[in-house]
């Protein structure tokens, strides 16, 4: 949010005055909202997709190693045990995806 947004003057200080200017600095924290989440999301996307394409060329490659196959047991596990609710929207369960992404990465990396 910019810094330089200030208050009214002090002469200007009514209650009305003062939900105008609150009212107007929420719906800039609205907008940082949704272009925030719309990055996250797009971010997300893009490393699962990164992970599928990694996943579909190894496979064309000569094939998985012992190690390789052992991992990716251990990707589907990961994948089976991810326990969040939809329906409740909360930042616990982004931040749940979020790191799984992230483990699911580090272990494609080591391939």
């Amino acid at each position: 949010m910019p810094a330089d947004k200030k208050l009214p003057a002090k002469k200007s200080q009514t209650p009305k005055a003062l939900v105008a200017v609150a009212r107007q600095q929420l719906l800039l924290v609205n907008g940082l909202l949704d272009e925030v989440t719309r990055n996250y999301i797009a971010r997300l996307h893009r490393e699962i997709a990164e992970l599928i394409r990694t996943l579909e060329k190894k496979q064309v490659e000569p094939g998985f190693s012992r190690r390789e196959l052992k991992d990716l047991h251990v990707i589907l596990k990961r994948v089976a045990h991810l326990q969040i609710n939809p329906e409740k929207g909360r930042r616990k369960d982004m931040k749940k995806i979020d790191a799984l992404i992230g483990e699911l990465q580090a272990t494609v990396e080591r391939w």
